[in-house]
């Protein structure tokens, strides 16, 4: 009797394609990791930093107060050009008030806060415009600078005179400089920014009147002689913008303090 023996067959297993999908998920891996990696460092190299609310409130805050302390310095100086405003005022000649005042941006008023001021203002026409900080005299606080204004006919300016009064200096006698300032060096070429590039300083006193402008500078220095301090008073007067003769004076300021009325 034969007998039948079943026989199971082992099943056999693809195992060459096995090693490849291994090969294939591990090189897909690393690829990941590479990527991963270089987006990584791509990102930490170009990401700009993050800000939360609060720091972006704070740092616009800063900004904004930045900006309006740089606006207010900058519309402080241009307030305190007494120079721009007489030059200004000076072109209205001619007009009534009110015309020149709107074109100034200026308003004259009839008195100073200085008592000093105001003791001269009616030889100077009466109304003035005077800058808002101050400059001691020996030791008199006055206005660093003043613009008095006269008119005629009722309210048609006639004559504008800028005082630039820190040109005084501490005890009045002007800007101190190295050596004498000569008159013959300015000529009737020279403009009036010519003339101070020339003299070095800013004129003490600026008259403007329908026929020209006179400018009048004060200084003073030690001469090398005497060793005593000496004082000038130097006068350029303008036509048409320009030069058209200079002359001097010498500041004999000593004479006032040596005797008494």
């Amino acid at each position: 009797m034969d007998e039948t023996i079943d026989v199971h067959e082992a099943p056999v297993h693809d195992e060459p394609q096995q090693t490849d999908d291994v090969f294939n998920a591990k090189k897909a891996s690393q690829k990941r990791k590479k990527s991963s990696r270089k987006n990584f460092s791509s990102s930490k190299k170009f990401s700009m930093p993050q800000f939360n609310k609060s720091t972006l409130v704070v740092l616009i805050a800063i900004l904004v107060l930045v900006g309006v302390i740089a606006g207010l310095i900058i519309y402080g100086n241009w307030r305190n050009n007494g120079a721009k405003f007489a030059l200004k005022l000076s072109q209205q000649i001619g007009e009534q008030q009110a015309t020149a005042e709107k074109s100034a941006h200026l308003k004259l008023g009839g008195s100073s806060e200085f008592s000093c001021i105001n003791q001269i203002a009616m030889e100077q026409g009466g109304l003035l415009f005077e800058s808002q900080k101050a400059t001691t005299v020996s030791g008199v606080k006055i206005p660093e600078w003043v613009i008095f204004a006269r008119e005629e006919n009722g309210d048609i300016l006639s004559e504008i005179t800028f005082y630039h009064y820190k040109q005084l200096g501490e005890f009045g006698n002007g800007v101190k400089v190295k050596a004498h300032v000569a008159a013959e060096g300015i000529t009737t070429i020279m403009t009036p920014e010519a003339v101070q590039h020339y003299v070095g300083f800013a004129p003490l006193r600026v008259n403007y009147n329908a026929d020209g402008m006179q400018e009048a500078y004060k200084y003073y220095y030690r001469d090398l002689n005497s060793g005593d301090s000496v004082s000038y008073i130097l006068y350029v007067n303008y036509e048409n913008g320009f030069a058209v003769s200079a002359a001097e004076e010498e500041n004999l300021f000593i004479l006032p303090f040596l005797t008494l009325r």
